[in-house]
C-alpha cells in the first residue's frame, strides 16, 4: 500500500510516501548569522611533523581516534590523534609498488579498518590499514578523481570525463571488480574537470554513498546498485538548470561571470541535518564573484538556514566532517588569527593567542569543532 501526500510551498510541490525513499526539496532561502546558527565548542591545532606540508587541505575525515587530512598538492596524508598530533603520514610519493605519484582523494573504511587513496596520473587504487601500512594497489581502467566506501565495502568513484564507458560514476567490490557505472553523459561531452567547483562523494549518515554531479542540482543517495535523488536545490536566485547538466563549458563559463547560485563541491549529512557550502549569485557591483556561505538544511522541519555574508563564512569554503551533531571545518591559523575578534570566537580569545606562542608557523592548518544551536 502506497500512501502519498503533497503540498504546494513557493511553487515546490513535495511528495512524502510512505515506503519509499523520499526526496528532499531544499529551497536555499532563509539566512541568519552564523554565530546564530552554530556554536563554537573546540579548536584543534594540527601539530605535524617539519618535513610535512599541509597548507590546502582537500578532505577531512574523523574517526574514533583522530583526523585524518589531505593535502593533495602536496600528496600528503596525515593521520593525527584527537588533539590534532600527528601520528603517521600515509603512502609515499613515487613511482614504485606502495608509493603514488599523486592522491586525489581518499576514504576511510570503518567496516574494512583500512584506507583507500586513489591516484589520478597513474589509475591506480591504494589500500592500506589504519596504521599507514600498505595492503595491496590495483590498477583501475578509468581516471578516478574522488572516492567514498560504503557500509558493503563497495567503492564509489566518480570517474573522470575521460572513458570509454561514458559515464561519471563507477561502483567496484571490495577486491576492485567492477559492479556497475552510472550516471552516464553523452559521447560528444567536451571533458572538463570541476570537482574544484561542483560534484562531490561522500558517506551519508547511514554508511551508504551521498553523489552530486558536477553542474547538478540534485544529491544522490546509492544504496548498493540502486541510487535515487535525495536532496533536489531550489532558490530564487538563477540555478543552472537541471537539463543542461552536461553543458559543462557553458556552466562553467557562467559561474566565472558570478551569474549562479550553485551548491559548491563539499556537503555532509548527519541522521538531522544536511550540511552544505552554497555559493550565491554575486552582488550588484561586487569586485567579487565568490560569496560563499554554509547552509543547513533540517530533514524534520523541511527548513533551510543559510549563513549571512561574513569574513567568517569567506574563509570557510574548505572541507567539512559531520559526526553525530558536531560539524568540523578546517582553517589556517593565519586565517584563525584574523576572525579572532569575531562574535563566534570571542570565548576562545586567549587559546589562539597561545597557539600563535606555541606555533611559529601561520599556515598550519586548525581544525573547529562547531555544533548547532537548538
Amino acid at each position: 500500500i502506497l500512501t502519498a501526500s503533497c503540498k504546494k510551498e513557493k511553487g515546490i510541490e513535495e511528495v512524502a510516501e510512505i515506503g519509499v525513499k523520499r526526496m528532499h526539496t531544499v529551497f536555499v532561502e532563509n539566512e541568519i548569522p552564523i554565530e546564530n546558527l552554530f556554536e563554537l565548542k573546540e579548536i584543534i591545532p594540527v601539530k605535524i611533523d617539519e618535513q610535512n606540508f599541509l597548507v590546502d587541505v582537500y578532505r577531512l575525515q574523523v574517526s574514533d581516534f583522530g583526523f585524518f587530512l589531505l593535502d593533495k598538492e602536496f600528496v600528503t596524508l596525515i593521520k593525527t590523534s584527537k588533539d590534532g598530533l600527528q601520528q603517521v603520514k600515509i603512502g609515499e610519493f613515487g613511482s614504485g609498488p606502495e608509493e603514488l605519484p599523486d592522491i586525489a582523494d581518499f576514504s576511510l573504511s570503518k567496516i574494512g579498518s583500512e584506507l583507500l587513496l586513489i591516484s589520478i596520473e597513474e589509475r591506480s587504487l591504494a589500500f592500506f590499514d589504519l596504521d599507514g601500512n600498505f595492503k595491496k594497489k590495483i590498477r583501475l581502467k578509468n581516471q578516478a578523481d574522488m572516492l567514498s566506501v560504503d557500509k558493503r565495502r563497495n567503492i564509489g568513484m566518480s570517474i573522470t570525463y575521460f572513458n570509454d564507458d561514458f559515464s561519471n560514476f563507477q561502483l567496484l567490490d571490495s577486491t576492485g571488480q567492477k559492479i556497475s557505472t552510472m550516471f552516464p553523459f553523452p559521447k560528444d561531452l567536451f571533458p572538463i574537470l570541476l570537482k574544484n567547483v561542483s560534484g562531490h562523494v561522500t558517506s551519508n549518515f547511514d554508511g551508504d554513498i551521498l553523489y552530486h554531479e558536477p553542474a547538478n542540482s540534485i544529491i544522490f543517495e546509492l544504496n548498493g546498485k540502486d541510487f535515487f535523488p535525495k536532496y533536489q536545490f531550489e532558490s530564487d536566485e538563477p540555478m543552472w538548470p537541471k537539463e543542461k547538466k552536461h553543458e559543462l563549458n557553458n556552466f562553467f563559463e557562467t559561474l566565472a561571470s558570478g551569474e549562479l547560485s550553485f551548491l559548491t563541491r563539499f556537503f555532509e549529512e548527519s541522521e538531522t541535518h544536511l550540511y552544505f557550502g552554497w555559493n550565491k549569485k554575486k552582488k550588484t557591483n561586487s569586485p567579487s564573484v565568490v560569496d560563499f556561505r554554509i547552509g543547513v538544511f533540517d530533514k524534520k522541519t523541511n527548513e533551510t538556514y543559510l549563513t549571512k555574508e561574513s569574513k567568517i563564512t569567506s574563509l570557510m569554503s574548505g572541507p567539512m566532517a559531520v559526526v553525530g551533531e558536531d560539524v568540523y571545518f578546517v582553517l589556517s591559523m593565519y586565517d584563525l588569527k584574523e576572525l579572532s575578534s569575531e562574535v563566534l570566537f570571542k570565548e576562545f580569545g586567549t587559546k589562539i593567542s597561545q597557539f600563535e606562542e606555541d606555533f611559529k608557523d601561520k599556515d598550519f592548518p586548525v581544525i573547529l569543532k562547531m555544533s548547532l544551536i537548538n
